[in-house]
């Protein structure tokens, strides 16, 4: 394989991985949580603790291969290595915004799923305010993969 071919294939697989993962967290957010907010807090919690362990297998190898790809671009593109570099950034920034911003939250809803006493003693209502937290900071998740995605195709089609 040439540079090209390689830069073309790395610049495709960032971008798609990225605008995927952005597809990812905004169904979960529009598409899944809403429904926990009418449940009973057992079952809200578990089905969130199920799509929290199922996403986590998916979404952190792919914000990595995303990352990388874009990444490797930069590397062999140096006219559009700002651009790239950006676009690899925004993607790999949902990482460090998970384990800084959102873990409190998901630690939470995962605590309250395994403990039935701990969810006897909640108020009405706090359960559903800690899914909508989450599901607000899943939504600047998905913003962040967006825009990698976005700025990777405009560099990618020599746009920006």
């Amino acid at each position: 394989m040439d540079k090209g071919a390689i830069l073309s294939t790395s610049a495709l697989l960032g971008l798609s991985t990225s605008l995927y993962l952005s597809g990812v967290h905004f169904s979960a957010s529009q598409l899944t949580l809403p429904i926990l907010y009418r449940l009973p807090a057992a079952t809200s919690t578990s089905i969130f603790t199920e799509l929290y362990y199922r996403g986590a297998k998916t979404i952190v190898p792919l914000a990595l291969l995303s990352s990388l790809s874009t990444g490797l671009a930069a590397i062999l593109d140096p006219e559009r290595r700002v651009g790239y570099a950006v676009a690899a950034g925004l993607t790999l920034a949902t990482l460090p915004w998970t384990r800084l911003a959102m873990t409190g939250t998901i630690e939470t809803l995962i605590g309250l799923s395994n403990d039935a006493a701990a969810r006897e003693k909640v108020q009405d209502g706090e359960v559903e305010g800690l899914l909508r937290r989450w599901n607000w900071m899943n939504l600047v998740r998905s913003v962040l993969d967006g825009m990698g995605g976005i700025v990777a195709l405009l560099v990618a089609f020599k746009a920006l």
